[in-house]
């Protein structure tokens, strides 16, 4: 249960990414409505847990009741609107319908659960026809729950199942419930920009928001992300009795987990950068002894592809945030193990150059093509690898945007050289003491 716990954090972390990269990149309110549905399908993997159709619904205060806005892009979802006999988008409930779930749940800010979709569906739809939908769909159970912004009801989503309801774990209800208080937050920015057209002071409050919706978002995953760490650790170190199957899905729920955790602080990261709060707390330390140092953390945890990394160091003297550069250091050996193929080496150098501590992180990696070399270093600017030997990478796009910060707040800079084919070598500067 607990490996399952993990690996639900893990995918409502990817989930939360999207539907943050699409708040960040557009603000389009349709783009942002349709990926909040396919999200939680998509992202979290509820498919695989019976998880079927979800609508999105908000208030229409022009018309008084509750407008469909998205529905998630599956069978079910087409074969339900592909039997009604109201368009999709023409539905709407009025608040006076006293008997439908929607309402209820709209104003009485509270989840409600039905097997018979007359209770969402009517008015407008004939109860006849919204059972005729619901048959159509193969749906057996569905949960309405509100969507609040700042206390406030702006509607409600409905999550239908071809499961009951006795089957749905109480990690699922909070993970919906979480998730749905990112929503509400996604969905205001984007209605709200919609609104605003070009005014450029409600522009600003609206990055401030979206600030506001990173930080936020990531300091309620921090918690958990770290509460499910020590006790995988715990389980691997404390002398649990465990086979080899046992021990490697612990160890894969640990992975996973330590991807939420680099993701949420990536998250807290950017939107400190964005708000002008990202700080360096200068101390004297050996850069060479701190590169040796990460270089082996990195190499225990990560090169179970048989690959190797080598470290050459000097001894040099620098005043900089420690905890930072080591941040940056191990961004760049991450990213050289994961663009390499297996059984590859990874090479870091430590040395002195004039003024300027030099680090050098090479890898025997795939390279990175003259096209691609304008996003690296860019917020979100992830490679395409996929015609490439290693295939499709995961990850945020956000560690090396990151690092270039950190490295520009500690008065050096950072850079790389590359060639399709040939590897990369990046490398940063920053003034030694």
């Amino acid at each position: 249960m607990d490996v399952a716990k993990s690996s639900k954090a893990d995918a409502m972390a990817q989930a939360l990414w999207k539907v943050t990269k699409v708040v960040l990149d557009t603000l389009d309110y349709k783009q942002v409505t349709q990926a909040v549905c396919d999200s939680l399908l998509l992202e979290l993997g509820y498919l695989e847990l019976g998880y079927r159709i979800i609508v999105l619904i908000l208030f229409d205060e022009d018309k008084n009741g509750l407008q469909r806005i998205s529905l998630s892009q599956t069978p079910e979802a087409k074969a339900a609107t592909s039997a009604s006999s109201i368009p999709f988008e023409k539905i709407v409930v009025p608040l006076d319908a006293k008997d439908n779930i929607c309402v209820r749940a709209f104003r009485e800010k509270r989840q409600f659960i039905t097997h018979d979709w007359q209770d969402i569906l009517s008015p407008p739809l004939l109860p006849e026809d919204a059972r005729k939908n619901q048959h159509a769909a193969g749906i057996k159970t569905s949960m309405v729950f509100p969507i609040d912004v700042k206390d406030k009801t702006v509607g409600v989503a409905i999550f239908s199942m071809v499961k009951g309801e006795e089957e749905v774990s109480p990690e699922e209800f909070d993970l919906i419930r979480g998730f749905l208080e990112i929503v509400g937050i996604a969905v205001h920015d984007a209605k709200l920009y919609s609104l605003l057209g070009e005014a450029n002071e409600k522009l600003k409050e609206l990055d401030r928001l979206k600030d506001e919706f990173i930080s936020i978002a990531s300091h309620e995953l921090r918690s958990p992300a770290a509460t499910v760490k020590n006790y995988l650790w715990s389980v691997l170190n404390d002398g649990v009795n465990l086979n080899e199957q046992e021990k490697e899905g612990i160890r894969k729920a640990a992975d996973a987990n330590d991807r939420l955790i680099k993701l949420v602080n990536d998250l807290l990261d950017v939107s400190r950068i964005e708000a002008g709060r990202l700080v360096v707390n200068p101390e004297v330390f050996d850069l060479g002894g701190l590169i040796a140092e990460t270089a082996e953390e990195v190499k225990r945890k990560l090169l179970r592809n048989g690959g190797t990394i080598t470290a050459e160091t000097t001894s040099v003297q620098v005043s900089a945030d420690r905890e930072k550069i080591r941040q940056v250091v191990i961004n760049l050996l991450e990213n050289a193990v994961k663009y390499s193929m297996p059984g590859k080496q990874v090479e870091v150098k430590v040395s002195r150059k004039e003024s300027m501590a030099r680090v050098e992180v090479k890898d025997q990696g795939i390279g990175i093509s003259s096209d691609q070399t304008g996003k690296v270093f860019t917020k979100f600017g992830r490679l395409d690898t996929t015609d490439t030997a290693i295939g499709k990478v995961s990850g945020t796009g956000l560690g090396l945007y990151v690092c270039k910060k950190i490295i520009e707040l500690s008065g050096g800079k950072i850079g790389f050289d590359s060639k399709l084919g040939e590897g990369a070598t990046f490398w940063f500067e920053i003034p030694a003491s």
